[in-house]
């Protein structure tokens, strides 16, 4: 079946309405909306408005919410460490990004931690909310067990992701967002959920030998990005979280699809630097936009139309949907309404039932011209 064209706005406004609707205050539901869109727009169909039924259920059992319980804990001058109050992770983490960067506005540098968070979404959207804003940023999360470490046969590590986001004047941002595993957990469930098979060397299963098989890798784990290299680096960010926002390690984290007994103490830390308190700014943008340059005159690769730096590619289909619409798996958007209806949302449901319904580059009811 053809996947669904859905216009940015329209997507956002029902993704809010379905949070609000659950009970989380609308700033919130705005911001987890607006996290969750940003990665469907950037063609990250894995941490889009998929996770929607997944997040809803942590809100109905009481275990997700807004951030009106969201607290300062400690800190002093640039560095400042919060208490989540179990908010959902996007919501969380767009204020602990924003209170990195007036820190960073007035030290030059401000750090924020934070824990009892949950899953935040794409670590990109942080890190280029930070570097749209002419700083440099670092963002670290981690999660529940999903990668057995360089040499283990069973998981113990999550994919505990990181993102750095840097001004790049006329060229935009550069954003590295990756996971510290090959593949992320939510990819590997996706594909088994549509039938699908790994690639070789991504995966173990529950006895810890290699599989393609999604399913058994559900049961066992993903391997780390670069054997004990990324092994390492993820071992690090759990260090670092644990540390300076008292999340819970990763072998210690309830799952979010299967642990309804206890809430998620996920850590996030959020890193701003302003460049401007170095030097000028604008000559380090500048030999930044000369160094793309140098990059996009290089020889490619058989294969290869041209070489881009990370965040590019994302931003050349975020243009291309925001012009002819996100294209969205109707299945995914039936799930959420499955998952409104249950949430007790019968007239949201059906909006997202609409959209399901709506044909490849139909415009729907409202006219938006995208």
């Amino acid at each position: 079946m053809e996947h669904s064209r859905v216009w940015p706005d329209e997507l956002e406004r029902l993704v809010a309405d379905c949070f609000a609707g659950a009970g989380v205050p609308m700033r919130d539901a705005e911001a987890v909306a607006s996290v969750l869109v940003y990665a469907d727009l950037r063609g990250y169909s894995s941490h889009g408005v998929y996770r929607v039924p997944a997040y809803l259920r942590r809100v109905r059992h009481g275990l997700a919410g807004g951030t009106q319980d969201m607290k300062r804990l400690g800190g002093s001058g640039a560095m400042l460490r919060m208490d989540a109050g179990f908010a959902l992770g996007p919501a969380a983490a767009v204020r602990c990004t924003d209170l990195a960067l007036t820190l960073a506005a007035e030290h030059g540098v401000g750090v924020v931690s934070v824990g009892r968070s949950t899953h935040l979404g794409a670590t990109g959207y942080y890190a280029r909310r930070v570097a749209e804003r002419g700083m440099a940023g670092l963002v670290l999360s981690n999660g529940p067990k999903a990668v057995a470490p360089y040499g283990a046969a069973e998981p113990f590590l999550g994919t505990n992701p990181l993102a750095f986001g840097i001004p790049l004047g006329r060229h935009g941002c550069f954003v590295l967002d990756m996971a510290t595993s090959v593949v992320s957990r939510e990819r590997v469930r996706m594909l088994a959920a549509s039938g699908g098979s790994l690639a070789a060397g991504l995966a173990i299963d529950g006895e810890g030998k290699p599989t393609t098989d999604a399913w058994a890798a559900l049961s066992g784990s993903v391997l780390p990005v670069g054997g004990a290299k990324g092994s390492g680096l993820s071992m690090a960010i759990t260090l670092l979280v644990g540390m300076l926002a008292q999340a819970d390690f990763d072998d210690e984290i309830g799952s979010m699809y299967q642990d309804f007994d206890r809430p998620q103490n996920v850590g996030h830390i959020f890193i701003v630097m302003d460049p401007a308190w170095l030097g000028p700014a604008e000559g380090s943008i500048a030999r930044g936009e000369a160094l793309v340059d140098r990059l996009h005159g290089l020889r490619t690769a058989e294969g290869t139309d041209r070489v881009r730096f990370n965040g590019e590619r994302g931003e050349e289909c975020a243009r291309r949907n925001r012009a002819a619409g996100i294209p969205i798996d109707p299945a995914v958007l039936e799930r959420l309404a499955e998952s409104c209806v249950e949430s007790g949302m019968p007239e949201t449901a059906a909006r997202a039932r609409a959209l399901a319904s709506r044909p490849a580059g139909g415009q729907g009811g409202d006219g938006l011209s995208g």
